[in-house]
């Protein structure tokens, strides 16, 4: 996990690009379960983060990681947003990939980097599937999918007002069985109540 002088020196430099997503403690404590329970299933793959914000998971996916690839639509869904974001995440997460010699960023929609998509074995997305649109899951399903060898999920058991897609990925049950349907199967899941012992939240980690 990155240590406490290179989390400050990031967020320092994030700070002069915007505010910084979240805060800090959330993200550490969200980061900790995320190392714990799913750094160790992508060691050595070449990842796939797709909603990649700052970019401090990936700074920790690329420490056990062959490769990272992370794609933020960041500024791309500017114009159908309601203002301009607090925070430029593309910006960071150049800032993080600075850092390391082995990620890779993009600012791509799905859709986008579909078209052109690197060499990968493994994906993430942390609270980030439920966004998806129903056509850019179809898009991972014809060009990511068939060369996934493992899925790691993080989400925040929450009803989300906006229906971004048809599967109610807010559900961990709902993740499992999508993923299921597409070959895979679940090998680890980890449940937790947060720093305020009220939010449910849970990483999912799928193989083939």
């Amino acid at each position: 996990m990155i240590n406490l002088s290179e989390w400050n020196g990031l967020l320092s430099k994030w700070l002069t690009v915007g505010r910084v997503y979240q805060c800090p403690s959330r993200s550490k404590d969200r980061l900790s379960h995320f190392c714990k329970v799913c750094l160790p299933y992508l060691k050595d793959k070449k990842v796939l983060e797709i909603g990649a914000n700052a970019g401090v998971f990936g700074y920790c996916i690329s420490e056990v990681a062959e490769r990272y690839v992370g794609v933020e639509p960041g500024n791309k869904i500017r114009d159908k947003s309601k203002g301009t974001p607090k925070t430029d995440y593309f910006k960071q997460l150049e800032i993080t990939a600075e850092e390391r010699d082995n990620m890779m960023i993009f600012n791509d929609t799905i859709t986008e980097y579909c078209e052109h998509p690197e060499d990968t074995n493994a994906f993430v997305a942390c609270f980030a599937l439920y966004h998806f649109e129903n056509h850019e899951l179809r898009k991972l399903e014809e060009v990511i999918w068939p060369k996934c060898e493992v899925v790691v999920i993080q989400n925040r058991h929450q009803e989300r007002p906006t229906k971004h897609n048809k599967y109610k990925f807010w559900k961990d049950k709902n993740i499992v069985e999508y993923f299921v349907s597409h070959g895979f199967k679940l090998v680890a899941h980890k449940r937790d109540n947060g720093q305020n012992g009220r939010q449910k939240f849970a990483e999912l980690v799928f193989k083939k």
